[in-house]
């Protein structure tokens, strides 16, 4: 499966001369990307398809019916305001790519290409966001140390990265008392397979 790098991450003091390390993004789930009215209706619309797209997981995941955190506005709003340009453009370049019928690892890859560009850094940048929770300034992204700022305590706790590795974060758990002794929700409820 071909990787995109994400961003370049500082090696630790004690390497100093070390290489960075870097994120990488595997560009195909299995996700399967269904144009739809509600897909070019809006920017949020094309917000939470690209994010679907992006991410590897479901909508539902993305935007879930009751959703009380709300973090796709929360991710939303951070890319505005860090480049509402290279939203604006990551989001019409979506929108014509999705209307090309290319197939979904196309689009991703002539999204992602080239990592350095406006709109590649965009896209990384919200890819990390919804899996941390925390917003990498897409001008600083590629430098050993990324400007980051966590978006919130719900955007924290309810990233993607505690969903995929079946977990959560330290101290919060949506689970109730004794949870611990259940299996955890499967992966495929989150990941792959899914309908956008």
């Amino acid at each position: 499966m071909p990787l995109i790098p994400l961003a370049t991450h500082p090696t630790s003091p004690s390497c100093s001369n070390a290489p960075p390390s870097e994120l990488f993004l595997p560009i195909s789930f299995g996700v399967h990307v269904i144009m739809s009215d509600k897909t070019t209706s809006t920017s949020m619309d094309n917000f939470v398809a690209l994010s679907v797209l992006l991410t590897g997981v479901s909508e539902n995941t993305i935007a879930p019916f009751f959703d009380t955190f709300d973090i796709k506005t929360q991710i939303y709003t951070a890319a505005e305001a860090d480049n509402a340009a290279a939203l604006t453009a990551l989001l019409g370049m979506y929108s014509t790519l999705i209307k090309s019928n290319k197939p979904t690892a196309d689009i991703i890859q002539a999204i992602m290409t080239p990592p350095t560009s406006e709109t590649g850094r965009m896209a990384r940048s919200i890819i990390l966001a919804w899996y941390s929770g925390s917003w990498y300034t897409t001008s600083t992204l590629f430098t050993e140390a990324p400007s980051t700022r966590v978006l919130s305590s719900g955007a924290y706790e309810q990233g993607l990265m505690w969903k995929v590795a079946q977990a959560h974060a330290m101290g919060s758990a949506d689970y109730p008392f004794g949870y611990w002794n259940e299996n955890p929700p499967a992966l495929s409820q989150f990941i792959g397979g899914s309908q956008a």
